[in-house]
C-alpha cells in the first residue's frame, strides 16, 4: 500500500513537470520568462562576474523561473489537487497515527555495524514494531498526521541521548518511562503542549521543559520537536 502511494505521488510529480514544460512551449510569454531566468542563471556562472553581480543575477534568474512556473495552469491545478489529496489523506489517517516503538542494543564497532534507517514519510502512517536498533541519536521527519514515539521498551545508554522530531501538522505523542530524565524543547506556529497534567498554549514561539529528575537521572533524553500546526503530549509510563 505504501509503495502504491509513493508511486502515485511520483507519477503525479512527473505529470506536473511534463505538463508545465509543455504549457511553456505553447505560450510564448511563459517561455520568454523561463528563458530570461535561464539566461540570468547562466550569467551568474560567468567567471568575469563579480560576487555581487553573480548573486543578483542568480536571484533574478530564480525569480523569473518561479514566476513562469506559477503562471502555468498545470501548476495551479496540481497545487489544488495536492491540497485536496493532503486533506483527504489526513482525515482518513487521523485515527491510525504513526507508531514508532524502538528496542535498542549496545552499539557495535563503527567499522562492523550495518546502519538502519527510519524512513521519513510526508503522507501516510508507518509502523515500526519490535525492531532492534543500536542506540544513536534519532532524527524523524513527518508530514501530515499524528506520531507516537514509545520509549517504553528502550534501554538508553548512560548519559544524554537526543531525539529530534519535525512535523508539518498533527499531534506528537511521547511515551517516556519515569526513570528517564527528559528535557523537551518544543516549537510551534500554533498548538499546545501537554505535560505533567498541565496544558500550555503555544503561538509562534517555543518552550523548554525539564523533568524533576533530569539532573539526578543517570539516563537522560533530550527531545527536540517542532510542528507548524499541532500539539505535543508527553506521557510518563
Amino acid at each position: 500500500m505504501k509503495k502504491m502511494e509513493s508511486s502515485v505521488v511520483f507519477v503525479f510529480l512527473i505529470a506536473i513537470i511534463v505538463g508545465v514544460g509543455l504549457e511553456m512551449l505553447f505560450q510564448w510569454e511563459l517561455l520568454i520568462l523561463f528563458a530570461l531566468g535561464i539566461f540570468f542563471l547562466f550569467t551568474s556562472r560567468k567567471a568575469s562576474a563579480t560576487k555581487k553581480s553573480a548573486r543578483n543575477s542568480l536571484f533574478i534568474g530564480i525569480i523569473f523561473i518561479i514566476i513562469a512556473v506559477l503562471l502555468t495552469t498545470t501548476f495551479k491545478v496540481g497545487l489544488v489537487v495536492a491540497g485536496i489529496y493532503a486533506i483527504i489523506h489526513y482525515i482518513s489517517r487521523k485515527r491510525a497515527p504513526q507508531l514508532l516503538m524502538l528496542k535498542v542494543r549496545e552499539p557495535e564497532s563503527k567499522m562492523d555495524r550495518t546502519d538502519k534507517f527510519i524512513r521519513n514519510q510526508w503522507f501516510g502512517n508507518q509502523r515500526i514494531l519490535d525492531l532492534v536498533y543500536e542506540w544513536d541519536d534519532i532524527n524523524i521527519q513527518t508530514g501530515i498526521g499524528d506520531t507516537i514515539l514509545d520509549l517504553g521498551n528502550t534501554v538508553l545508554p548512560t548519559g544524554e541521548s537526543v531525539i529530534m522530531i519535525r512535523s508539518v501538522s498533527g499531534k506528537i505523542r511521547l511515551l517516556v518511562p519515569f526513570d528517564i530524565g527528559i528535557c523537551i524543547e518544543h516549537s510551534a506556529i500554533f498548538g499546545n503542549i501537554q505535560y505533567d497534567k498541565e496544558t500550555t498554549s503555544i503561538q509562534n514561539n517555543s518552550i523548554k521543559v525539564y523533568s524533576d529528575n533530569y539532573e539526578s537521572s543517570a539516563r537522560k533524553v533530550k527531545i527536540m520537536t517542532s510542528v507548524i500546526f499541532g500539539d505535543l503530549e508527553v506521557i510518563r509510563l
